[in-house]
């Protein structure tokens, strides 16, 4: 007889139960096909086997992540705007930096939706795969699901956030849905990659060291102030091209600024012989940067997704062990 675990996920099954006020409730089941021994990280095959309780998994943990909250969404709303709240006010009234640009505002709030995102999704997905040692000691699943189903998690909220930038921003008439605009799915798309790189190489080395929660919130907090997060790029650009350049080779900076100039109506021209807003629809930190150097974020990217993967490999037969 099969043996099932409510509210547990088994090879054939996956349950929620919300047990509030003394009373279960099932909100989701799931059936699918139970691996062939641990499980791997999941290829192209596995992830097609596996899809629809990944796809399940992700709406699920969106559902909960709300259940019994009143206002429920809206706070993935609140902390991106505290955040855009205060860092606006600091830096137009304190430091008077953006208040000549109309479109600063949109800028700021933009890039803090990206950044919010990395860094929910990362540090949520971090506990993914320590916070559920019951799942991976008594079922057969490829334990990458877990963190690719976290982070779709997040990107679900990130998707409706930058949604309702998007149609706010084009109803006051500040975004610029030309051919530059195009290139914002592509930019989310490396987001989204380095993402799943970073929180498949931090979930396996958190079962094993868990202060690693706590240097990670460290350095994405150096690592907001350094991707041009807060302030305009064009601080580190204006007068230092070459600090500008040296810091566009993080990837984090490289998506936002590219994110801000896609969309964002009335940004700094583009360096002297590359033409702007109806021109060629060409990666802004690709003219700052230069063709060939712009491959660096691009490459560092590629290479934390590899280096997530071969971590995740390489330490996942020794997770139930240590759970």
């Amino acid at each position: 007889m099969e043996q099932r675990f409510p509210g547990r996920l088994s090879a054939h099954d996956a349950a929620y139960t919300d047990t509030r006020r003394g009373r279960q409730r099932r909100l989701m089941t799931v059936t699918a096909r139970p691996a062939v021994g641990s499980g791997a990280v999941i290829g192209t095959t596995a992830l097609r086997r596996h899809l629809n309780l990944v796809r399940e998994l992700a709406i699920t943990q969106f559902k909960l992540k709300y259940t019994g909250s009143v206002l429920g969404y809206l706070w993935s709303l609140f902390k991106p705007m505290m955040l855009f709240g205060i860092t606006y006010a600091i830096f137009v009234y304190l430091f008077n930096v953006g208040r000549t640009s109309p479109h600063f505002a949109l800028q700021l709030l933009v890039a803090i939706v990206l950044f919010t995102f990395f860094q929910e999704a990362t540090a949520t997905a971090m506990s993914s795969v320590a916070g559920t040692g019951h799942l991976i000691r008594k079922a057969h699943f490829p334990r990458s699901i877990l963190v690719l189903a976290s982070s779709l998690s997040a990107f679900i909220t990130f998707l409706i956030n930058m949604t309702l930038i998007i149609v706010v921003g084009s109803a006051i008439g500040q975004m610029d849905l030309g051919l530059r605009s195009l290139l914002t799915p592509l930019f989310i798309v490396e987001l989204y990659a380095l993402v799943l790189g970073f929180s498949l190489g931090l979930s396996a080395l958190f079962v094993f060291y868990r202060d690693l929660g706590h240097i990670w919130e460290i350095v994405t907090q150096l690592l907001l102030y350094g991707s041009a997060v807060v302030y305009p790029y064009s601080l580190l650009t204006h007068g230092h091209r070459l600090l500008g350049q040296i810091a566009g080779l993080n990837p984090v900076a490289q998506i936002i600024e590219d994110v801000r100039h896609a969309l964002v109506a009335g940004n700094l021209p583009y360096p002297p012989g590359v033409n702007y807003g109806s021109g060629p629809a060409v990666p802004w930190m690709a003219s700052i940067l230069g063709a060939a150097t712009y491959l660096v974020p691009l490459s560092l990217v590629a290479a934390i997704v590899a280096l997530g993967v071969t971590i995740f490999r390489r330490l996942e037969p020794r997770f139930a062990e240590n759970l």
